[in-house]
């Protein structure tokens, strides 16, 4: 078994597009912008929100000064809306109840400003995490393994016995570029073909699969001659 488990947080462990859609398109109405489906939103998520917001903003409204009045509207509408529809994916909160009773480690780890990452997991997860960490000042965004290796060094894990998961290419590189072992899911934001790209060591297309793979750890299903 896997003693420390890392987790991205959308896409993965919660299903946050339609409130970060919400946001998006209440800036695009107030600035008379056309508005995003919330598919176009989930190829936009995932590099950090000044990326999201430059993404739906239109080419003249790219400049630094634009882009972080833009980037001010929408974390004041997502504060008071983060969690309107954000919800749990299925069979997750009953796995990470059970790794935790296992006396798994487990940490979070987002592009996500860390007041946003802090409060959602105080919301959905309380007490299962023993780190939880978001975008800080400072600190690169992934794939930059900074922020990841400085968790790993704040739960004093080890590389070998730790696996990270999420569900981009960003989030493969991430866990690679810190020597360790990758699950991309496949419940998320990216399609299957663009994780099987960035070559995970492991893919997930259930809480189930993504549990049996922690307790794992690599080894092979053994199989019953009963």
């Amino acid at each position: 078994m896997y003693r420390t488990v890392i987790f991205d947080l959308d896409g993965t462990l919660l299903d946050t597009i339609a409130d970060l859609a919400a946001a998006g398109n209440h800036v695009c109405r107030e600035c008379g912008w056309a508005e995003r489906t919330t598919e176009e939103f989930k190829s936009m998520v995932g590099h950090g929100m000044l990326n999201l917001v430059s993404q739906f903003s239109p080419p003249d409204a790219q400049s630094p000064e634009r882009l972080a009045e833009t980037l001010r509207r929408f974390n004041a509408y997502y504060r008071a809306h983060s969690m309107d529809l954000t919800r749990p994916f299925p069979g997750i909160p009953e796995m990470l109840s059970r790794l935790k009773a296992d006396g798994v480690q487990m940490a979070v780890y987002s592009n996500k400003p860390d007041e946003f990452t802090t409060a959602l997991m105080e919301r959905f997860y309380p007490g299962i995490f023993a780190w939880v960490q978001g975008k800080k000042e400072g600190i690169p965004v992934k794939p930059d393994p900074t922020g990841l290796r400085g968790i790993l060094a704040a739960l004093g894990a080890d590389a070998a016995k730790t696996l990270y998961v999420g569900d981009s290419a960003t989030d493969i590189r991430t866990g690679h570029n810190a020597g360790l072992t990758v699950c991309a899911v496949t419940w998320g934001y990216r399609p299957r073909p663009s994780l099987e790209a960035a070559a995970p060591e492991i893919m997930a297309d259930s809480a189930a699969e993504l549990e049996n793979a922690v307790r794992r750890n690599g080894e092979p299903e053994t199989v019953s001659n009963s």
